[in-house]
């Protein structure tokens, strides 16, 4: 072993450690022999050709083993080798790889198809909203609002109106009987009562929907007629 290190040649790379090695005597198996690195890889590298070698990570570390074997420092044969015009090409070209791969796929083009299809699942979608929202309003129990009579309200004759509100196209019934309703959703009706305490049961549905219902009591009290 020599005090310093041997200084790489003003070429290139690959060029440079053939001067070294042919100076120091050695031959491509020797060199592969005890730098553990296989001599078509050693080859490789001397001709500059680091697309026959298994990647830029690898050259590396045959980079460092190498350059112990000739007595070059590691960190300036490394600096040398990042230096090379020929790695710039494939080192993009590895760092692109790389980040596809830590994306997991790669981005996918934005074609006419593409647009196409997603212009349709868009449609879709919006006609499924809008059809969930009318099936929602169809089975949905109708509003049913009943102004008079006031609940448990007494009258003094066997009579009340029933005044109220619900959506339109509803039927109303009260105790089994159907209420006419207008267009607006409006309904009035006068109900016949017995003497007594009268239980109006005012329901509002539509077809294949849910039922509203409303109770109303209603005491009917007829004052006695003085003779």
């Amino acid at each position: 072993m020599s005090f310093g290190r041997r200084e790489l040649p003003p070429d290139t790379l690959g060029e440079a450690l053939r001067i070294v090695r042919e100076e120091a005597g050695l031959s491509l198996e020797e060199v592969a022999q005890r730098s553990s690195v296989q001599v078509k890889y050693v080859t490789a590298i001397e001709a500059g050709r680091y697309d026959q070698t298994p990647g830029l990570t690898y050259v590396r570390g045959f980079l460092r083993s190498i350059a112990e074997v000739l007595d070059l420092s590691p960190e300036s044969v490394i600096s040398r080798f990042e230096e090379e015009p020929s790695v710039q090409p494939t080192r993009k070209r590895s760092i692109d790889e790389s980040a596809a791969r830590t994306r997991g796929v790669a981005q996918p083009k934005l074609t006419y198809k593409n647009v196409r299809f997603l212009g349709i699942a868009g449609f879709v979608v919006i006609a499924l909203v809008i059809f969930g929202f009318q099936v929602a309003h169809i089975v949905a129990a109708p509003k049913l609002v009943v102004t008079q009579p006031a609940a448990d309200t007494v009258v003094t004759e066997p009579k009340v109106t029933l005044v109220g509100k619900t959506d339109p196209e509803v039927t109303v019934q009260v105790n089994g009987q159907t209420v006419q309703v207008d267009t607006s959703g409006s309904f009035t009706e006068v109900i016949d009562l017995q003497q007594g305490l009268n239980t109006l049961t005012i329901t509002a549905n539509r077809k294949s929907s849910r039922t509203t219902t409303v109770t109303r009591r209603v005491l009917v009290q007829i004052p006695a007629v003085v003779q």
